[in-house]
């Protein structure tokens, strides 16, 4: 399930993932864990330090509450946004919700289809889908079938943001 809005500059997605939110947790702000389905990361990774996402932003890490809320600010190339990142616990599952803001409209589908197919990784890491190593190692050894399936979905997500912009 996968609810997304964009409201006074604000990108907002909101996914149910079928693990516990220690679980999420873990596996969003785990170095070891995020590079299996998003990108390798190094910094200070604690409240107060920068972090930096291989080929990717960086920014400071401004608030982390284990295991409810994490937020950042979100730097890549001249552009400072933040991001705040949620976790609810339902049951043994967890509702993730993350907010990119400000977010101007025109980099709206590209940023939200962005984040979503992290995200749509994020629960095939969770469901043990996913191949064992470094997902920026498995994505460039992909046979070239899969990655036109990758375009393809990225293409769909944008296509949502655009019609979510109305």
């Amino acid at each position: 399930m996968t609810d997304r809005s964009y409201e006074d500059e604000k990108l907002v997605i909101r996914r149910h993932y079928k693990a516990e939110r220690e679980d999420v947790w873990d596996a969003i702000t785990s170095p070891e864990r995020l590079v299996r389905w998003f990108l390798p990361i190094s910094g200070d990774l604690r409240a107060g330090g920068r972090y930096q996402l291989e080929g990717n932003a960086g920014g400071e890490i401004v608030r982390c509450d284990r295991p409810a809320e994490i937020g950042l600010t979100w730097e890549i190339g001249e552009m400072a946004t933040d991001v705040l990142v949620r976790l609810e616990a339902d049951g043994d599952s967890t509702i993730l919700t993350l907010t990119h803001s400000p977010m101007p409209g025109e980099f709206v589908p590209g940023t939200g289809a962005g984040w979503e197919l992290g995200l749509v990784a994020l629960e095939k890491y969770l469901a043990g889908e996913l191949p064992e190593g470094r997902a920026v190692d498995w994505i460039a050894a992909s046979a070239p079938e899969d990655l036109a399936e990758a375009h393809k979905l990225a293409e769909q997500i944008a296509a949502e943001w655009v019609r979510v912009l109305g």
